[in-house]
């Protein structure tokens, strides 16, 4: 049966703008695990290119471990899934996808209000 918690990142307990990170069980999850995941989400979503409202984490130990993540990020859903032999590498590629589509995100809104890439030329 699932269960959910709240976890207040490391960042948020310092006072900075980092979002509390909801974390979703299914399974027996190991703290260790929880833990794992807080530190890498907050690691990736420091950088992201506008606030972060909302993050919630799913970690599922049985039948595969399987890590899902959902981000607000200023109106803006992202969401990353990985599934992997363990949790802890199931972790490390969402956390690595969160950073792609973040990525992503900023170059796309870059580009959608008329400013290029840098060392991009404008054919004319």
């Amino acid at each position: 049966m699932p269960h959910t918690t709240d976890s207040p990142s490391p960042a948020a307990a310092a006072g900075t703008a980092a979002p509390t990170i909801a974390f979703t069980f299914d399974g027996a999850v190991p703290p260790g695990q929880v833990d794992w995941a807080r530190e890498a989400f907050t690691r990736v979503l420091d950088h992201a290119h506008e606030p972060v409202l909302y993050v919630h984490a799913t970690l599922a130990q049985e039948p595969v471990p399987t890590v899902s993540v959902r981000v607000d990020l200023n109106g803006r859903p992202v969401h990353a899934h990985a599934t992997a032999a363990s949790l802890h590498e199931a972790i490390s590629l969402t956390a690595d996808r969160i950073t792609s589509r973040l990525q992503r995100n900023a170059r796309d809104w870059e580009s959608r209000r008329g400013r290029h890439p840098r060392g991009a030329r404008r054919a004319g």
